[in-house]
């Protein structure tokens, strides 16, 4: 699902990660993002914008989205980003999402697609369970993020927490990674 229009949300995640989305229209949500590295030493800074059209098949039941992640390190002169599409069943209380997209990076187009298998389920007035897994071809071998956590609603904060899994054969023994992040809604509400 895309925003609605006229909501946007500023999202944050590790203190580092910083987004802004707004719904430009009922279907088209634009976003851009940046990793603000330039704040030590001048390092390298990833940059990115998100532009997103979701259409409903089947109101509060079937969505299909279509959208790009078009990035770029600046200070690098490198660009990245995907291009994907995606369906999801349910509303958006209770939903699974699955997609799938072919990702570049420095001018050169993945090998193969990215996939996705994400969802999310209220479990209480405030409450929601929500996991996102990815499977990332990268040419000679491959490797999935597996995620687990929650998400607590306020009138003017979200907070995500969870666990982050990275699988695969040459990602060696790891560890869930903690996710922490939060979202500030911002302009018309629902």
């Amino acid at each position: 699902y895309g925003l609605k229009g006229g909501e946007g949300y500023y999202q944050n995640t590790w203190i580092m990660f910083n987004q802004i989305s707004y719904g430009a229209t009922d279907y088209l949500t634009l976003g851009a993002g940046v990793v603000p590295l330039f704040l030590f030493a001048g390092s390298s800074t990833p940059f990115w914008i998100t532009p997103k059209v979701a259409i409903p098949l089947v109101k509060d039941k079937i969505n299909l989205s279509a959208g790009m992640i078009l990035g770029y390190m600046l200070g690098e002169d490198f660009g990245f980003g995907i291009g994907y599409g995606a369906i999801t069943v349910g509303n958006r209380d209770s939903n699974l999402t699955l997609g799938a997209g072919w990702a570049y990076a420095d001018s050169r187009w993945a090998e193969s697609p990215t996939l996705t298998l994400s969802g999310m389920t209220r479990v209480g007035k405030k409450t929601y369970l929500l996991t996102e897994n990815y499977y990332i071809g990268t040419g000679d071998s491959s490797f999935g993020i597996i995620s687990a956590g929650g998400r607590s609603v306020q009138k003017k904060l979200a907070i995500d927490y969870g666990l982050v899994l990275p699988i695969g054969a040459d990602i060696g023994t790891f560890i869930a990674i903690p996710w922490l992040g939060m979202a500030v809604p911002f302009g018309k509400t629902r």
